[in-house]
């Protein structure tokens, strides 16, 4: 029950409804606290609406959860390449990479 809230929040934020997106993945969180795709794609609506420090938080619970999500480090280096701290940004592009190659071999 928790994946479909979480996937409609998805379809929500793909369709610009951002707050609509957020109150599902919020509904998500609800029902299963330890599935980490909930917080990143919570993270997505927060950056796609722009508060960037509610989208990081959420991608540093995706990546406490699951440390090996490569898609919360990119979304991650993504807004802090936003927010000009190109330390961060390159350091969790970096890590999203080695994550990637790792799976790969």
């Amino acid at each position: 029950m928790a994946v479909a809230y979480s996937f409609r929040g998805v379809a929500y934020a793909e369709k610009g409804q951002y707050d609509r997106g957020i109150a599902d993945c919020n509904k998500a969180i609800e029902i299963n606290r330890e599935f980490a795709p909930h917080y990143y794609f919570r993270g997505v609506s927060y950056a796609k609406k722009g508060e960037y420090d509610r989208a990081i938080s959420d991608f540093d619970k995706a990546i406490e959860i699951n440390p090996e999500l490569s898609q919360a480090y990119h979304q991650r280096g993504l807004v802090y390449r936003k927010k000009g701290q190109y330390e961060r940004a390159t350091a969790d592009l970096i890590k999203a990479l080695a994550i990637l190659r790792e799976t790969k071999d």
